[in-house]
C-alpha cells in the first residue's frame, strides 16, 4: 500500500497541473493591444468547430474520459492508468467530479458530489488530506475547460501580451476566477488552441505548475487535447495519454456519492 502522503501527490501530479517556466511577455508595440473575450471567444469556437456554447454545453454536458499517466518522481518512472467521470453544472464549483487513479498496488480515488468530497483507497472510504482536496480542486480550477467556460463561471479575463517561441506567436491571457485564483493561458494566434496554461498554488512556499497541451484530437465535434504533460517548477512531473473520450453519456449523479463510486471499475458508458 502507497503511504497516504504520496497519494496525496499522485493526486496533485493527477489533478492539479501547471508549472514554472517563466512567462515573459513580448511587448506588443505597435500592434493593436487585442481584447481578451475576443481571443478566448475565438478559442471557444475553435474548440467546437464553430458550435460554440450550444455545441460546448449540449455535447460535453457530462463524460468519462480515459486515459495512461506515467508520474515522474526521484525514485523512477510509475505507470499508471485514470478514469475521469464529470457532469457540468451552471458554475464551475458546482460541477460533480471523480478520479479514479490505479496504480501497481493500488487504487485511489477522489471525488465530489456536489456537497462534499470524498475519497476511496483500495476499498476504504475515508476523508480526503486539506492537500488532497485543494489538488482536486485546483485541478478543475485552473484546467484549459475553466478558460472555456469564464464567461459562465464569472471569471475575469486580463490581455497581458504576446509570447514567442521560434514561430509560434501565443497570446497571453489572465483569467481570475470568483475565488481571486489567478490562471495564465497561452493561446496560439494560428490555430487558437490552448498551449500552455500556468500557476502557482498558495502555499507559503509557492510552488509553480505549467501544462503543455498536445496532439488535439476531434471527440464528437469538439476538439481534445490527448496529451497533457505536467511541468512542476520547471520539471517534468507527468504525463498524461488519452486513450478514450466519450460525452454526453447516461450518466447517473448517484454515481458520483462515495457509496456508489466504491465498486470495480466497469466499462466505459457510451452515447
Amino acid at each position: 500500500m502507497i503511504a497516504p502522503k504520496r497519494l496525496a501527490a499522485a493526486v496533485l501530479l493527477l489533478s492539479l497541473v501547471l508549472s514554472s517556466i517563466a512567462i515573459l511577455p513580448t511587448d506588443a508595440g505597435a500592434q493593436k493591444k487585442p481584447k481578451p473575450e475576443d481571443v478566448v471567444e475565438t478559442s471557444i469556437l475553435v474548440y467546437t468547430y464553430g458550435g460554440g456554447r450550444p455545441v460546448l454545453y449540449g455535447i460535453q454536458r457530462n463524460g468519462t474520459l480515459r486515459a495512461l499517466i506515467k508520474f515522474f518522481t526521484d525514485e523512477g518512472t510509475r505507470e499508471g492508468k485514470s478514469v475521469t467521470k464529470f457532469i457540468r453544472k451552471g458554475k464551475l464549483a458546482e460541477d460533480l467530479m471523480m478520479i479514479d487513479l490505479e496504480l501497481p498496488g493500488t487504487r485511489y480515488t477522489i471525488g465530489s458530489d456536489g456537497q462534499e468530497t470524498w475519497a476511496i483507497q483500495d476499498g476504504e472510504i475515508h476523508k480526503p488530506t486539506e492537500d488532497a482536496v485543494a489538488a482536486f480542486r485546483s485541478g478543475h480550477e485552473h484546467s484549459y475547460e475553466a478558460l472555456l467556460r469564464y464567461k459562465e463561471n464569472g471569471s475575469k479575463l486580463e490581455y497581458v501580451g504576446m509570447n514567442k517561441l521560434g514561430t509560434l506567436e501565443m497570446d497571453i491571457i489572465d483569467m481570475i476566477s470568483p475565488s481571486g485564483a489567478r490562471t495564465r493561458y497561452e493561446i496560439s494566434r494560428k490555430s487558437g488552441r490552448i498551449i500552455y496554461a500556468n500557476y502557482e498554488d498558495s502555499k507559503s512556499t509557492p510552488v509553480k505548475y505549467r501544462l503543455y497541451f498536445k496532439d488535439f484530437k476531434p471527440v464528437q465535434n469538439t476538439l481534445v487535447p490527448h496529451e497533457i504533460q505536467v511541468f512542476q517548477d520547471g520539471k517534468l512531473i507527468e504525463e498524461r495519454r488519452l486513450v478514450e473520450s466519450v460525452f454526453n453519456i447516461q450518466l447517473d449523479e448517484k454515481a458520483f456519492k462515495a457509496e456508489n463510486a466504491n465498486k470495480p471499475p466497469e466499462t466505459a458508458d457510451r452515447p
